[in-house]
């Protein structure tokens, strides 16, 4: 699972590399919700409100990736392009833009009934743990946190 979390690339160009099926990104949901305290603070926001969008990375019909990215309110009325991606890939949106900042990624070991790890797994309790990375962006006016969940039938490196 290292090679597929510490990618340095774009995952759906590792997907599509790796996918001989055929890569298809789904989009899943883009919710407004109210802000976690905690999420709001990773983000150095003061916002109450969100939107939460969520996309599936599959290969031949079955989910490799999960991922959920959260748009602060205030993010959303600087760029409101971000709530009308539709089925287009954020990475792919962000790599295009010039004034576009990432953190480090940061890695962690989801307990199955985490709710990211219940969203990957399709609202299913699984027995096996699944490894999650998580990066803060920051645009101009602007900051977002894309978390990704990896499921165990990835291919290898």
């Amino acid at each position: 699972m290292l090679p597929w979390l510490t990618e340095p690339g774009l995952l759906t160009a590792r997907v599509r590399a790796c996918c001989v099926s055929g890569m298809r990104l789904n989009l899943l949901s883009v919710t407004p919700a109210p802000l976690e305290p905690g999420l709001a603070w990773r983000l150095g926001v003061a916002d109450r409100g969100c939107l939460y969008r969520e996309v599936e990375l599959c290969c031949g019909g079955q989910r490799w990736i999960y991922a959920r990215s959260v748009f602060p309110d205030s993010t959303v009325r600087e760029h409101p392009w971000l709530a009308e991606l539709g089925g287009n890939g954020l990475g792919e949106t962000l790599a295009a833009l010039t004034e576009v900042q990432h953190e480090p990624l940061e890695y962690l070991e989801l307990d199955p009934m985490d709710d990211l790890a219940l969203a990957a797994a399709h609202g299913a309790a699984g027995e096996a743990r699944l490894w999650a990375r998580r990066r803060r962006y920051r645009l101009a006016g602007g900051r977002i946190l894309v978390q990704e969940v990896f499921l165990h039938v990835l291919c290898a490196p």
